[in-house]
Order: structure tokens, then C-alpha cells, then sequence
């Protein structure tokens, strides 16, 4: 007697903070809810996924992303963040607790270590990283029928425009994540790289770039 099939887990679809947030409001869940918080941000993005999407099938474009999306989720964990979504060929993740970042730069030192000796495997998946620490606000967006809890205000827009001027498997920090690490690690793994403008800003922001050796 062949045995129903079981759905997977919902947790493996959302993330930990949805599934913390719907667990405990239940069936009350509140149509505006928001929090805030102060946290450091990561993005992730591939270079080159148009070029990449024109040359292969979709299968063999979804099988790489997917690899290099699984692998930064796991060190992402490991390190005490969470993935709050995908997004396409990359991701936005959070870090937590006073030593966010801390704890995102690790992330990103295992990151920079291991991706680029995977390429080859499948196809080239270069992969850029920008991290800012700040005041955000955590907050459900959408309606009664689609719903998304994500981080909302200038420190992720900011670690998304220092990942979108990143090289390969490059990634760049601001001051405010710089500072908040312990001498040690910062000698190690960050070395300033210029001041840089960003339209819409009124001031320059100090750009650190981030090395797996030391």
C-alpha cells in the first residue's frame, strides 16, 4: 500500500522571521506590522546572469544559481543569519544581536572562501556582496492574499548598491560595519578602498573591501 505524499515543511519556504511572526499571531496576524530593529544587511548578486541565461537552457542556468544560492544559505546559518528572500540570481540576508556584524562578515569571509573554488562544477557563477549596518525597519507588505515580511529602508538599499558596484566575488562594507568589528578582524579581513558617492546621498560613504586570507 503505496503512502500519501507529504507537503514539505512550510518553514522551508518562508523565512525564520515570517515563520516566527505567524506563529505567534495565529489566525489574529495583524494587517500593518512592523518593528525596529538595528541589524546588518547582506546582498548577493550574480555578475553576468544575462550573458549566462543567453549561452545555456534554463535547466542548466536554474542548477547553477540554485547550487550557489544553497551554499551561501548554509554558511549564512551557520553563522547565525537568515535568508529573508531570494531574489532571482541572488539574495538579501539579515544578522541579528550586537554582533551582527560581526557574524556577517564571517559569513562573507566563508563566502569569498569557498565560492570560487566551486566554479567549474556547473557553469561560472561569480558572485558580488555588499553589507551595511543601520536602523531598519522590519514590516509586512501586501494584501489579504500575498503577504511578504522584509526589511525596509536605507541600510538595505545601501548594501544593495555597494553589491551592485562589486566585482566578482569582491565584497564591499561600509564604515558602519567596519567599526563595529573587533581589531583583530578588522586588520585581518578589511582594507579600505575609497570614499564613495551614490546619487541621492548627501555625503560619501567610506567603502571597505573584505579579504578571506589573513
Amino acid at each position: 500500500m503505496s503512502m500519501p505524499h507529504r507537503p514539505p515543511p512550510i518553514h522551508m519556504f518562508l523565512p525564520s522571521e515570517t515563520v516566527e511572526m505567524v506563529m505567534h499571531y495565529g489566525s489574529n496576524f495583524p494587517s500593518e506590522l512592523a518593528f525596529e530593529e538595528e541589524m546588518t544587511v547582506l546582498f548577493s548578486d550574480m555578475r553576468g546572469f544575462t550573458e549566462l541565461a543567453e549561452q545555456y537552457t534554463p535547466r542548466e542556468v536554474y542548477a547553477t544559481i540554485n547550487a550557489s544560492l544553497a551554499a551561501q544559505t548554509g554558511i549564512i546559518r551557520k553563522h547565525g543569519g537568515s535568508v529573508n528572500k531570494f531574489l532571482g540570481d541572488g539574495l538579501l540576508a539579515c544578522f541579528s544581536g550586537n554582533d551582527s556584524s560581526s557574524k556577517a562578515l564571517h559569513a562573507v569571509v566563508d563566502m569569498l572562501s569557498i565560492l570560487p573554488a566551486r566554479e567549474g562544477r556547473l557553469l561560472p557563477c561569480p558572485v558580488g556582496f555588499g553589507l551595511h549596518f543601520g536602523h531598519v525597519l522590519f514590516g509586512v507588505l501586501g494584501d489579504e492574499e500575498r503577504r511578504e515580511f522584509t526589511v525596509i529602508g536605507d541600510v538595505a538599499n545601501t548594501a544593495a548598491r555597494l553589491c551592485g558596484i562589486a566585482h566578482p566575488f569582491q565584497a564591499l562594507v561600509t564604515e558602519a560595519v567596519v567599526a563595529r568589528l573587533s581589531d583583530d578582524v578588522r586588520q585581518r579581513h578589511c582594507a579600505f578602498l575609497r570614499a564613495q558617492s551614490f546619487k541621492g546621498k548627501s555625503q560619501a560613504l567610506d567603502i571597505y573591501e573584505v579579504h578571506a586570507g589573513g
